[in-house]
C-alpha cells in the first residue's frame, strides 16, 4: 500500500458543499438560512441550533454546508467523541 493515493470515503467525496447543493428538505434549509441571516444582522432570539433526526438524513452535511455558505468555521463532534 506504500505509495498508494489515499482513498476518500464516498460519503465525503459526494457531500454537498453548499446549502443549494442539498436536495430535498426545502423548509429545513430555508429555516437554517433564515436563522443564519439573523446572525449576520444581529444576535437572533435563539443563539444555537439543535438539529435532530435519524442517522444518515443529512444533519451534519447541512450544518457543514451552512458554515461554508456563511464562511463560518465549525467543529464537528459526535456522541462517540
Amino acid at each position: 500500500m506504500f505509495g498508494m493515493p489515499y482513498a476518500i470515503d464516498w460519503t465525503e467525496k459526494y457531500r454537498p458543499e453548499l446549502l443549494k447543493d442539498i436536495i430535498g428538505n426545502k423548509k429545513a434549509i430555508s429555516d437554517l438560512q433564515s436563522w443564519a441571516d439573523l446572525w449576520m444582522k444581529d444576535k437572533p432570539k435563539y443563539k444555537a441550533l439543535i438539529i435532530i433526526g435519524k442517522p444518515g438524513i443529512g444533519k451534519t452535511s447541512a450544518a457543514i454546508a451552512l458554515a461554508k455558505d456563511y464562511n463560518w468555521s465549525y467543529i464537528e463532534l459526535n456522541t462517540s467523541d
